[in-house]
């Protein structure tokens, strides 16, 4: 983060949209470095269900908690800036249930996700849990 901020001064990335951060895909800021690890999820996910018959693959139930502000920015931002593979697949999981999205209240955002491990917030981590 600090090494972002040294290399990229004065660069708003927390209110600028991901494709328009300098790097493109590669940018090193925390929003890319989020979309990066839930492609490395999904990846995670079809690699170990790949070899498998389809009744006894794991069913990865995933539960994301987002503030309001949070999920807008998720399926807004961060899903349309994945590549399109994982950007289907990621669609494709919410579809099935693998993947579920719960949008908390203002008053609860102390447990959103992106709050504690991503872009600032009430209990901001430098760097994201293990999955």
């Amino acid at each position: 983060m600090d090494d972002f901020e040294k290399e990229y001064p004065g660069f708003d990335w927390k209110n600028t949209p991901a494709y328009k951060h300098p790097g493109g895909k590669d940018c090193p800021c925390p929003k890319h470095e989020y979309i990066r690890e839930q492609m490395r999820v999904a990846q995670t996910v079809s690699e170990s269900n790949k070899d498998l018959p389809p009744e006894q693959r794991q069913q990865g139930k995933i539960t994301l908690k987002f503030c309001p502000d949070h999920y807008d920015v998720y399926f807004k931002e961060v899903i349309p800036a994945m590549p399109f593979k994982y950007r289907f697949m990621t669609k494709v999981a919410l579809k099935i249930g693998a993947i579920s999205i719960q949008k908390l209240t203002y008053m609860q955002s102390d447990q959103c996700f992106y709050c504690k491990f991503g872009s600032g917030g009430f209990d901001k981590k430098t760097e994201l849990p293990p999955i």
